[in-house]
């Protein structure tokens, strides 16, 4: 290896891994800082990243392997349920949005920048994805209601299957024609390309499936991720062969099987997923960042600037708005959609790979390569300074009190509590035993059957809106541990351990900063099972002014629809309350259990 490509490699690494730190620190979208990377030392700045000097032709393939980790990890992550409950929604997203976006990108660019119609058309194509690695970032760093979580996602990932397959077919257009006419034999590759990714991805999430079931049996949760991993890239490989620019949907169609059949195996899966994601999607953006030099074309920026605005203060908003008329979408939501859409990886990853494939026409490429460049730095930007305060000043964040919330032990007093309580926010079991967790999903919960000591649940939880946890176990070391686990992925003040038996020695006594005690210090889950099996206690919701003696409140409602708080010690109890009550002769003749 030469030295230029050694110093290129490892530039990139180190920026791409520091870039990737401070977006997770300060919970930003890490887009921008890869792009300043690569313009700092990139051939327009410092001259220390040599993209195309250093590794040249051979970027093309790392870009291909991106786009099928990202795709992939995209299927994995994307819920069934949730596209049941706004398949509406996202279908109007996806066939409206797409091709108003798709159309005037390409106007833009034929009557702005002077780009010919088959490279303005393919300029129109590439730049419709969002990209789910800069959506992801923005749902970590705020706390969206779940029908817009739902659509940013699907669209996200759908978005960008649909622009890899028809920049693909717009490209391939260019190849072949060389300045010719759209053919019907294109529209027939198309319908190709979809129906043998549909059938790649579901043969090969199959398989995966059945060898993610076989490694499991060896207990060692890593090779899931690397078989997967592996699976990932071949699937790709193997459906682009068969049909070109089919190889997006396969991984898309594998990764959402995967998700739908493997269940807890596939917590795992999407973690290793993520930190080779992290690492190599990373390095790769500040390769390809440097790989553009914009002061090649200075005299285009202000163009280029102006296309990126109007692509993204009125195409974009207007776009949004007529997909989503005549739905229950509302006006904030759909606000919110219009203004955040920032375009990601895989926009500047199909334009660098088509600049490669295309040698014979580097000015129409370095004009496409600019120009979405630009539109990723504007919309990261707005994306990255405005989803947070976007999102307060429209009323589509989630407060702290309508947030899902996870528990842990399922025991019938538990599951009493989740049913009351999941008439007002959403309500998920995590359960490590198999027995209790077939019982919660009998009875209709949502359930994570998987190891409660695992970093991996809580941030899954955590993606997923369940940013609460309450640990409701008839063990105190295990609530307690399971409190500690919790509380270092979770919220400060997020997480409430239940008290199991009295009189018993605990590790938190007093440390509130990790977990709160949950509900009050006479409460004890052992006693409180043992009464509700025996139809001496149950739990029932009451006014704070109607409590007795025997009650003791857990949550306080917070009206209809604005979700639940859980009591703890020192709180005075008011409003409507979700309370343990027992029978007052019952009380009165028991002392310790």
């Amino acid at each position: 290896m030469s030295h230029d490509a050694l110093q290129t490699i490892s530039l990139s690494i180190a920026l791409g891994v520091f870039s990737y730190i401070i977006s997770r620190a300060y919970k930003i979208p890490a887009i921008v800082f890869y792009l300043v990377c690569g313009f700092v030392f990139g051939p327009a700045g410092f001259n220390l990243i040599r993209t195309e000097e250093a590794i040249g032709g051979g970027i093309a393939p790392m870009v291909e392997i991106a786009v099928a980790i990202i795709l992939f990890e995209g299927g994995l992550s994307l819920s069934i349920q949730g596209f049941r409950m706004e398949k509406k929604a996202i279908r109007r997203l996806l066939f409206i949005t797409i091709p108003i976006t798709g159309g005037a990108a390409a106007l833009l660019s034929h009557y702005l920048t002077g780009m010919p119609w088959l490279f303005a058309g393919f300029f129109g194509a590439l730049i419709v994805v969002t990209g789910p690695t800069v959506i992801g970032s923005i749902l970590k760093s705020v706390a969206l209601n779940q029908r817009l979580e739902i659509l940013l996602n699907w669209e996200s990932l759908w978005g960008d299957v649909i622009g890899v397959m028809v920049s693909a077919l717009a490209l391939e257009l260019i190849l072949v024609s060389k300045g010719g006419v759209i053919t019907a034999g294109v529209f027939a590759h198309l319908l190709l390309g979809t129906f043998v990714g549909s059938l790649v991805g579901l043969a090969g999430g199959v398989l995966l499936k059945h060898i993610v079931a076989w490694l499991e049996k060896l207990k060692d949760p890593a090779l899931s991720g690397i078989a997967s991993f592996g699976g990932a890239v071949a699937l790709f490989y193997i459906s682009g062969r068969i049909v070109e620019s089919s190889g997006p949907l396969a991984v898309v169609v594998a990764g959402m099987y995967l998700s739908l059949k493997c269940g807890d195996a596939v917590v795992g899966i999407r973690h290793f997923k993520e930190q080779i994601a992290s690492l190599f999607i990373s390095t790769l953006f500040v390769l390809l960042s440097a790989f553009v030099n914009p002061m090649e074309l200075i005299h285009l920026w202000p163009t280029m600037l102006a296309v990126a605005f109007i692509l993204g203060a009125v195409v974009r908003p207007l776009a949004v708005h007529l997909a989503m008329a005549g739905s229950d979408v509302t006006l904030r939501e759909r606000w919110y959609m219009g203004v955040i859409g920032p375009r990601g990886i895989v926009a500047v990853a199909t334009a660098s790979y088509a600049a490669f494939l295309l040698p014979g026409f580097p000015y129409e490429m370095k004009v496409i390569l600019n120009q979405t460049m630009a539109i990723i730095f504007f919309s990261g930007v707005v994306a990255t300074v405005l989803c947070r305060p976007l999102a307060s000043l429209l009323k589509v964040r989630v407060p702290h009190a309508q947030t899902g919330i996870l528990l842990v032990g399922s025991n019938p007093m538990s599951r009493e509590f989740a049913r009351l309580l999941s008439r007002h926010v959403p309500v998920a079991f995590l359960e490590t035993r198999r027995d209790a967790c077939s019982l919660a999903t009998d009875q209709g919960f949502q359930t994570v059957c998987a190891d409660m000591l695992s970093a991996d649940v809580y941030e899954e939880a955590s993606r997923e809106g369940y940013d609460r946890l309450v640990a409701l176990t008839r063990n105190n070391a295990l609530n307690e541990l399971v409190a500690l686990r919790a509380a270092s992925h979770m919220a400060p003040g997020r997480v409430y351990r239940g008290v199991a038996r009295r009189a018993e020695e605990t590790l938190l006594t007093g440390n509130d900063n990790v977990a709160h005690v949950a509900f009050s210090d006479e409460f004890f889950i052992t006693e409180a099972v043992r009464r509700m099996e025996k139809g001496h206690a149950w739990l029932t919701e009451k006014e704070a002014d109607e409590l007795g003696d025997g009650d003791i409140p857990l949550a306080r409602l917070n009206g209809e629809g604005k979700g639940v708080l859980i009591m703890r010690p020192g709180i005075d109890p008011s409003g409507t309350l979700i309370c343990y009550s027992r029978k007052e002769k019952t009380a009165a003749k028991v002392g310790a259990p």
